[in-house]
């Protein structure tokens, strides 16, 4: 689904989109994304600014139906928006004007590594996984701390699944990187800032991290005691 209530710059998107075989979904508000927003829909870019429904409150309420990935758009370049938009649970950001080219590499890594993702998680099989006081239904793609859900995008839900699945191992960036994001469109400290996100979110004492430690010119070590029930 594209959504931006500038018209032009939706029927512009939606025709690169078809040349590289995928099917668009317009919306020109946040009201009708929503309304539009179904199963069939594996993705969304959405626009920050719009009139009424903004980009980001539209992203908060997509969140509470689906786990697909969003795809921010924006002309604002600050980091402190990107972080922002990173912590209502947006899974990239492009700043305008863009690279329609780059737009849909992106898109479609994204939705590859959504579909790969699921489809070869080793815990697939099991509807919760629990450490301490975090649980993760794998089903739901929902994740709970003390009780209470979490917001995670889906590439954030991902590399915590990534972590589980390799619990007490130390993993290299670039292992994470190949893993995770199965592209070269990123490069390293693109798995520094989302491991950061991803503290933030689980950590009771982000500077003194219980379960997602840094190794020191190597990477990170996740480590917990993993409960899983079927």
């Amino acid at each position: 689904m594209v959504v931006d209530d500038e018209k032009k710059i939706v029927h512009m998107i939606s025709q690169f989109m078809k040349i590289n075989n995928l099917e668009v979904v317009s919306a020109y508000s946040g009201k009708e994304a929503i309304e539009k927003l179904n199963s069939d829909i594996k993705l969304v870019i959405l626009d920050i600014n719009m009139e009424n429904l903004d980009g980001m409150e539209t992203c908060k309420i997509i969140r509470k139906k689906t786990n697909i990935p969003i795809i921010f758009l924006s002309a604002k370049s600050s980091q402190y928006d990107k972080v922002l938009g990173f912590g209502i649970g947006a899974d990239d950001y492009i700043t305008k004007p863009f690279d329609p080219i780059e737009l849909v590499a992106r898109v479609k890594a994204h939705i590859r590594r959504y579909k790969e993702y699921n489809n070869s998680n080793p815990n697939a099989n099991k509807n919760i996984i629990k450490f301490d006081n975090i649980e993760i239904h794998i089903n739901a793609h929902k994740v709970l701390k003390n009780g209470k859900e979490i917001n995670l995008s889906t590439t954030e839900f991902n590399l915590l699944l990534f972590f589980i699945n390799n619990v007490h191992t130390v993993l290299t960036r670039k292992q994470i990187l190949n893993n995770v994001w199965k592209s070269e469109l990123y490069d390293e400290n693109t798995v520094n800032t989302y491991v950061k996100r991803l503290r933030h979110k689980i950590e009771d004492n982000k500077s003194n991290p219980k379960y997602i430690k840094s190794i020191r010119g190597i990477g990170y070590i996740f480590e917990a005691k993993i409960n899983t029930n079927s």
